[in-house]
């Protein structure tokens, strides 16, 4: 069964409204991802929202390390770790050619953490092919929403360990 546009961009907004409202506990196991087109720079521009405490755990049972993220106590290897662990679980295509990102940094925001990439220039899109898996390892129930938006078309995407990648089209 497939569900609809509406449904789902529903469902989207429905999360986003959670996650950026930052009053209920954290007991659900979901990131937010915005990927903007700056046609400007002709670069992809990405900022993932995720919880700090699910990261340490990934960042954690990958390397060992205590990262302690966005505290007084964050571990000075924890850029390397970050920057190493995003680049291996979210990939994007434009046009069937894989896209290179560079990690900018991050910035803790109340109970949550804003991590940033930038592709280098790339033409202007006409097809993507997404595949975010942060914390499927670790989370079973992990839900990874991705918005992205390209001049005013815009698309959501509802990524899980089922389904950790999909396709959009800019010509719908």
């Amino acid at each position: 069964m497939r569900l609809s546009r509406k449904v789902i961009s529903m469902g989207v907004l429905l999360v986003t409204l959670i996650l950026s409202s930052g009053w209920l506990p954290h007991k659900f196991y979901v990131s937010l991802t915005e990927l903007r087109y700056n046609s400007h720079n002709e670069r992809f521009e990405l900022s993932i929202r995720i919880f700090p405490d699910d990261l340490d755990r990934a960042l954690l049972e990958r390397s060992g390390i205590h990262t302690q993220l966005a505290t007084k106590l964050e571990h000075e290897q924890t850029d390397s770790l970050l920057r190493t662990y995003l680049l291996e679980n979210f990939t994007l295509e434009a046009d069937e050619v894989e896209i290179a990102f560079n990690y900018l940094g991050k910035e803790p925001e109340s109970d949550a953490i804003w991590c940033y990439l930038e592709s280098d220039p790339v033409p202007a899109p006409r097809q993507l092919s997404i595949r975010h898996e942060l914390l499927t390892e670790i989370f079973p129930d992990q839900v990874n929403i991705v918005q992205v938006y390209i001049g005013d078309w815009n698309k959501g995407m509802l990524l899980n360990r089922n389904q950790p990648g999909g396709m959009l089209s800019l010509e719908e």
